[in-house]
């Protein structure tokens, strides 16, 4: 290795005294004219850093049959000592959690132009390899003129290829997604769909239904419309909405299953003869991976509301969250043990809100008994969330009774005034007209409650967003072969792929996968049907006579005349994977295979 480094480095100050003509982009810093010393100093540096100093991911990576990914979203360090802590006040002799034993490095993860990661661009590069942007989807970047890692222009905004795309399209593997937030959120999407904006679920939701996703349990009864209920049918996919009995007796090997209009409830709060737990759906989702499946399966689960709690600066919901997401690593932890051909990994995507156990507006908190600290936060029987559900189902007069039997708390003046304050409290004895002229007026009912609660803990929150700072890696390997110390986001996919016999697949993968329309039809013009943003269908004349139309997020491709089309005679074409649209460039990506298949139906 060394004599590597001192190669490089001739290499580099060889070439001191050649003219350095154009304008230099280092580290992100565009248009800036360098001197060569200079030039030369950072490129010395710049080299060191990116080579391989360490051996974080194992010389041989054993291959293994299935993969489980496990996510608790925006889970700092913090939070997790915070859940550890918690089960040791209620259980002194429990010291650890089940994710403890696994704890192997950290993650240094960041996106393509900004330090603090976003929950769609971080778990996108752990799925693709790709490191992106905030909001984008397993999706190429744009280029900005702060990137931190080199970004190219000509592959911006095309689809990325994922780990779990290449296991069901290379090796015929099964999908699985488990979530407690809506099933097409950031996390879950990145596995398997593609987007510039996390937030168009009109683009996500049909990609993952087409693809399809063979084991999905979450939330968002809401989201799915009938054409995507459609799929899943066509596809012989149950779908089971808002029924646990339904849920425990399914006997098969594929499932959609559903609870809640959108997310679900936090594991503290939920109705649990309506609602499964989230280890509860990890062994359904593994009870249908496994049933008739000789070629194994991805399945990724996701803690999703402990990041939730953190936007929320709640520290009971993150720690009851974390403790909910370690009784589902548990789940997977044990299958993996007994089935010998299955590897888990546990990693959190980003850190989030800052959190500390300990504030200094306890004094002498560093001497503070585990009843100070931990008493009234292990008491609380609801989330910030699930307690303003309770105050504004009571009446006005039973608030503080309610406050009171489920959090222990006796609300002062300031506190029933923080309420009554809260834009959505219903039974408010203000005047609304009056409120929304002051600056009091407009937080949520969930945030005054939070704000009750962190003023009778003992725990700091620096904010309200995301965090630049390393995350905890976990994994199990059947034979051993798991990364150690520090890694980078690009790093962990390289392992994951790894676990496959992947290595370097997804970029080439993509290639075929996720053609510009351009450059597979050159000249040929492609006509937009309905709105730009989302069109009902794109069509181009394959040739004189003949109408190809693709409808945008799915595998589904029509071909025939104008009166074949009128008649409803044209013939339909499965493409091998969804075609996807990006209407922020204009541009459809489609499988590089296409013509083929059009060319057999004609």
């Amino acid at each position: 290795m060394k004599s590597r480094i001192r190669s490089i480095m001739g290499r580099i100050v060889s070439r001191i005294d050649k003219p350095l003509r154009s304008t230099s982009r280092i580290g992100g810093i565009t248009g800036i004219k360098l001197g060569n010393t200079l030039r030369v100093a950072l490129a010395l540096v710049g080299f060191v850093a990116i080579l391989p100093l360490h051996a974080a991911l194992p010389d041989t990576i054993a291959p293994v049959k299935n993969i489980i990914v496990m996510i608790p979203d925006g889970t700092s360090l913090s939070a997790l000592s915070l859940a550890r802590w918690y089960q040791r006040y209620n259980a002194p002799d429990q010291h650890h959690l089940t994710i403890d034993d696994l704890l192997s490095g950290t993650v240094i993860t960041y996106s393509s132009d900004a330090p603090i990661g976003d929950s769609a661009p971080t778990t996108s590069c752990y799925m693709s390899g790709v490191v992106s942007q905030t909001g984008f989807i397993s999706t190429y970047p744009e280029v900005t003129d702060h990137d931190i890692v080199p970004t190219d222009s000509s592959r911006s905004l095309r689809p990325a290829v994922t780990l779990a795309e290449a296991g069901k399209w290379k090796l015929h593997k099964r999908i699985g997604l488990v979530v407690t937030c809506e099933y097409p959120h950031a996390t879950p999407a990145d596995c398997v769909a593609h987007s510039y904006d996390r937030r168009r679920y009109d683009m996500l939701s049909p990609q993952m239904t087409s693809l399809p996703v063979d084991v999905m349990l979450g939330g968002g009864t809401s989201i799915l419309k009938k054409e995507e209920r459609d799929l899943l049918a066509s596809a012989q996919i149950p779908l089971i909405e808002d029924n646990l009995a339904a849920m425990r007796a399914y006997k098969g090997s594929s499932l959609w299953c559903l609870f809640g209009k959108k997310a679900m409830p936090f594991d503290l709060d939920r109705d649990t003869t309506a609602v499964p737990s989230l280890a509860e759906m990890t062994a359904k989702a593994l009870e249908c991976l496994s049933t008739n499946n000789n070629d194994g399966f991805f399945l990724m689960v996701e803690g999703s509301k402990v990041d939730w709690a953190a936007h929320a600066n709640d520290p009971v919901g993150i720690a009851t969250e974390m403790l909910a997401f370690d009784r589902a690593v548990r789940v997977a932890l044990d299958y993996a043990k007994r089935n010998g051909e299955t590897a888990v990994v546990v990693v959190p995507d980003h850190g989030n809100s800052g959190l500390s156990v300990g504030d200094a507006t306890l004094p002498h908190y560093d001497k503070a008994s585990a009843e100070e600290l931990f008493g009234l936060l292990t008491s609380v029987q609801r989330t910030a969330s699930g307690m303003a559900e309770q105050l504004n189902a009571a009446d006005r007069d039973r608030a503080e009774e309610f406050f009171r039997t489920f959090t222990g708390i006796t609300l002062t003046k300031e506190d029933l005034h923080r309420i009554y304050t809260a834009r959505d409290y219903k039974h408010s004895p203000l005047d609304r007209d009056s409120l929304a002229a002051t600056s009091m007026y407009g937080s949520a009912l969930s945030d005054a409650v939070a704000a009750i609660y962190r003023s009778r803990m003992p725990f700091g929150f620096t904010t309200k967003g995301h965090t630049a700072e390393d995350v905890f890696l976990g994994v199990f390997h059947p034979n051993g072969t798991v990364p150690h110390g520090v890694l980078l986001n690009t790093e962990l996919n390289q392992y994951l792929c790894a676990l496959w016999g992947l290595e370097g697949v997804l970029p080439r993968l993509t290639e075929d996968a996720y053609v510009p329309f351009a450059e597979l039809f050159p000249g040929k013009t492609l006509r937009v049907l309905g709105e730009q943003k989302h069109p009902e269908y794109l069509s181009f004349d394959w040739r004189r006579g003949v109408e190809v139309r693709i409808y945008p997020y799915t595998r589904r491709m029509e071909v025939g005349s104008k009166r074949a089309f009128a008649r409803g005679k044209q013939k339909t074409v499965q493409a091998p994977n969804n075609s996807v649209w990006m209407d922020k460039n204009g541009t459809l990506y489609l499988n590089r295979n296409i013509e083929q298949l059009i060319a057999k139906v004609l």
